[in-house]
């Protein structure tokens, strides 16, 4: 779990700023010759992406895929050579560092007590553990994009810029976005809606750990979606400087 919150807050975002302050900064020209290719790889990474979730059934794939098809919409942005789209692009790292690193958190505290990660075979979870299910729930919505949690934000941003520069590319992003809301919503249906099963009669919800943890994330989560402001203030600041943008 640890490493896995690690690999989707961090290490997942390096291509992506190697591509900024490598491919853009240093090479401004090669990158605006292989944008097309690129925003083409991220739309793919998309709906790719989101379409493996939904055929997923283990909670940490259905994330993982997830995760492939939220970094399509960074590499989107970021090819959009738009100030308002690469801006999308590094608050979608930001946001997707969060809520992937919360939803691993939580698998994790799910399979420690249950020792299955399979949606067909969780249910009823709500009734048991209603702290970590409000955290899952929260982390979920903003990873489909709900208005008010950061999610939305990047993605807006992100799509904003795409459809300046690649309206048929960003018409089919769009489709996967409408994806990631069916995978979302079935995982939190299966996982925690229903009657619980008599063996999760005795699960303990949220230790003080996950409570602290939880809690900082889902607020840092909401408070992004809310003002969003103070965030973007300074992706700004470093969008500015880029070549081309």
């Amino acid at each position: 779990t640890a490493v896995s919150m690690l690999h989707a807050g961090v290490l997942m975002k390096l291509g992506a700023y190697g591509i900024i302050r490598v491919g853009m900064f240093l090479l401004p020209e090669g990158a605006d010759n292989w944008m097309p290719v690129l925003i083409t790889l991220g739309t793919v990474n998309v709906l790719y992406g989101a379409i493996s979730a939904m055929s997923q059934n283990d909670l940490k794939y259905i994330i993982g895929y997830s995760s492939v098809s939220h970094m399509g919409y960074v590499l989107m942005g970021i090819a959009t050579l738009d100030n308002v789209g690469v801006a999308g692009a590094v608050l979608q790292m930001f946001s997707h560092g969060i809520m992937t690193a919360l939803m691993f958190l939580l698998v994790g505290a799910i399979y420690e007590r249950t020792h299955t990660r399979d949606i067909n075979v969780l249910n009823g979870l709500a009734s048991r553990m209603p702290a970590n299910t409000f955290f899952f729930a929260i982390a979920g919505l903003a990873s489909l994009g709900l208005p008010g949690l950061s999610g939305f934000i990047a993605e807006f941003l992100v799509f904003t810029g795409a459809f300046r520069t690649y309206l048929p590319l960003a018409i089919l992003a769009v489709i996967g976005a409408a994806l990631t809301a069916i995978y979302i919503l079935r995982l939190l249906a299966r996982t925690f809606m229903g009657e619980a099963d008599e063996r999760w009669a005795d699960l303990p919800d949220a230790s003080p750990v996950e409570m602290s943890v939880g809690g900082a994330f889902v607020g840092i989560l909401i408070f992004v979606g809310v003002w969003p402001d103070p965030l973007l203030r300074v992706i700004n600041v470093g969008v500015s400087t880029i070549p081309g943008v």
